[in-house]
């Protein structure tokens, strides 16, 4: 921002620095405030034993019946063994006398299989999940898209050759391209059956034709004999330049002048590995074995060598083309081992590209090979299998647990006050479906009921169960002193809505003590108390001193400083719809905590009431009720 030459910078550095420190102030107020008002405030706490309650399990209700002479009946059991029987017929026992013992090392025996069966039903659920999980993550079989076939690419026009194709190479053969060094050699495009004249390999050789052309001279007459030299050129009289066949003999010229004949070299250069050489001159004989036609002068020659020359062989002749193969010879290092083929030297091996496949070729598409549709009813099927192997290993435990209660119970004892009424031999027991051994009651009362199967372990012989009349109104206090081991044939006597109408029901019996105001036969309910195996340990808050905010669920607790302090808590179930259950270290029976709401329930706020919370107040809560 651009400010006028003469705007007063000074009145606004002193309006910035003033709003500064009058925030600051009120910042500074605010908190001294605040922290005066927490110093000063003070607010009523509460002894945590005082405004909480215990859990000992959860209630079931059932319905039985009162009967004043209670029979108690010792069926024969298959699965176990009698060790030793304790009593005999007409004895006279009291509620807790020894009738007889199970032989115990079957019945270890039985609790071993069934735990063995519960591990492998666990086991089993546990693969079905796995299987579950992997159809699930299975990604379904699509028919390969097969795709339009690509149109041929326009084919680049390749230039037209313009080297001269040569299948004999001599000493006029012009190469396309080179100077003739080894770095940069004369090249020659011609046929794979190309061959070297005699006349080529001796300009390559930097040797001079010994039967070259004789240099005419101004003297009329040809000298009588022509004098031969290895290393000298022959002459001859001025006649019209012949080039004489390699197997031809001299003419004569029309006048009676003889003509010399060649002269032979007499060394001539060896070239080893020249399997083609071919026998040149420089004249032609007419077809008609007349006089030779002169040779007609060459537009090109090749110059005196050493020279390096290659020769190469191309796709279609033409040397735009790649390279088919190709040779190299260099004058100076002329070897019989001169003629190479050129081979490339093979690509790294590549997997064979498959996104054009052939259609009509099965390959591996990354997927399965069930259909979207099968993978629907494969996982539908494998949850109804999940939920069979849950329902499996439900009852496998539940018989693990019976076949442990009846490791326990392996001593029977009397549940009744009363005389051996009979005592009978197993197998005539078996045989008939009967009692081997009956002990009859004829004192006090009892209550003959049923319990849920989801019960067994939880409720065990020596609790204590309530009973309450319909016709008298009262209540009455039972002992339980048998839980049957084998489950009833129907569910008549128990109508818990909470239950599984489609689990086992086992009958149990109960013995009154005070049993006033009872007749024979009259209806009860009863209410059972499951135990729980932490209840008695948890901490259960009235949940009117529990507040949350962002930070979550907190109570006001007196710290050492006798001042509340907001301390989080981890909470679990509720109970009585009104009590919380404290999950936490940080909250005791003995610790003392604050209402967190109104006016004075303020962090740091000082604990009033701590001295005032004596023995008597004990088990009275804030609301003036019993814990």
């Amino acid at each position: 921002m651009n400010l006028p030459a003469n705007f007063p910078l000074k009145k606004v550095m002193i309006t910035v620095v003033s709003v500064v420190i009058v925030i600051a102030l009120i910042i500074t107020g605010v908190t001294v405030a605040v922290n005066g008002k927490a110093a000063n405030a003070t607010v009523d706490v509460e002894q945590v034993s005082n405004i909480s309650t215990q859990y000992w399990g959860d209630q079931s209700s059932t319905y039985g019946n009162a009967t004043s002479d209670f029979v108690q009946e010792l069926y024969p059991d298959k699965e176990k063994a009698i060790s030793k029987i304790f009593v005999k017929e007409g004895d006279t026992v009291k509620i807790g006398d020894t009738l007889l013992q199970y032989d115990t090392t079957k019945l270890q025996l039985k609790v071993e299989s069934k735990e063995l069966e519960e591990k492998k039903k666990k086991y089993e659920l546990k693969q079905a999940e796995k299987e579950l999980t992997k159809l699930q993550n299975t990604a379904p079989y699509v028919e390969p898209v097969i795709p339009e076939p690509e149109p041929e690419p326009t084919p680049t026009p390749v230039p037209e050759s313009q080297a001269e194709l040569y299948t004999e190479i001599t000493e006029h053969s012009k190469p396309f391209k080179g100077a003739g060094t080894e770095e940069d050699p004369y090249v020659f495009l011609c046929t794979e059956d190309a061959v070297l004249t005699k006349g080529f390999l001796l300009k390559l050789l930097g040797v001079t034709d010994p039967r070259a052309t004789p240099t005419p001279t101004p003297t009329p007459t040809p000298s009588a004999e022509p004098t031969a030299q290895p290393s000298e050129v022959p002459t001859a009289a001025p006649q019209p330049t012949v080039t004489p066949e390699p197997t031809a003999e001299p003419t004569t010229a029309p006048t009676e002048a003889p003509t010399p004949a060649p002269i032979e070299p007499t060394e001539a250069p060896t070239v080893s590995g020249m399997a083609w050489f071919k026998q040149m001159t420089f004249t032609k004989t007419n077809e008609t074995g007349g006089e030779s036609v002169p040779t007609p002068e060459p537009d090109f020659t090749l110059p005196d060598g050493p020279f390096v020359a290659r020769f190469e062989v191309h796709e279609q002749d033409n040397e735009n083309l790649p390279l088919v193969k190709g040779w190299q010879m260099d004058g100076d290092k002329i070897s019989a081992g001169f003629f190479n083929e050129v081979i490339s030297e093979p690509d790294d091996i590549q997997m064979p590209d498959l996104s054009n496949a052939d259609p009509g070729i099965s390959y591996d598409t990354g997927g399965s090979m069930y259909t979207a549709e099968e993978l629907q009813q494969m996982i539908a099927d494998k949850k109804q299998q999940i939920q069979d192997l849950k329902l499996n290993v439900k009852q496998a435990a539940h018989d693990l647990e019976k076949a442990k209660l009846d490791l326990e119970n392996a001593t029977i004892k009397s549940t009744v006050n009363g005389v051996v009424k009979s005592l009978t031999d197993l197998d005539t027991a078996m045989s008939t479906s009967s009692p081997f051994l009956v002990v009859s009651g004829g004192d006090g009362f009892y209550i003959t009921a049923s319990l849920n199967e989801s019960l067994l372990g939880k409720v065990h012989v020596g609790d204590t169960v309530m009973a309450s009349s319909w016709e008298n109104g009262q209540m009455y206090e039972a002992e339980i002193v048998q839980i049957s081991d084998f489950p009833n044939d129907n569910s008549d006597y128990y109508y818990d809505g909470s239950s599984n109408p489609n689990s086992s029901t086992y009958q149990f019996t109960a013995r009154i003590a005070d049993a006033d105001g009872l007749k024979n036969g009259m209806g009860l309910d009863i209410t059972l108390q499951a135990a729980s195996d932490n209840a008695s340990n948890a901490i259960y808050l009235f949940k009117a001193y529990i507040r949350s905010d962002d930070g979550g669920k907190y109570v006001l607790k007196v710290g050492d400083d006798n001042r509340v302090h907001k301390t989080y808590i981890k909470t679990g179930k509720t109970i009585y719809n009104q009590y919380l259950e404290i999950k936490s270290d940080t909250l005791t029976e003995e610790d003392y905590v604050a209402f967190p709401y109104g006016t004075s329930a303020i962090d740091g706020a000082k604990a009033n009431g701590m001295e005032e919370n004596t023995d008597e107040n004990d088990g009275i809560d804030a609301r003036g009720l019993e814990a």
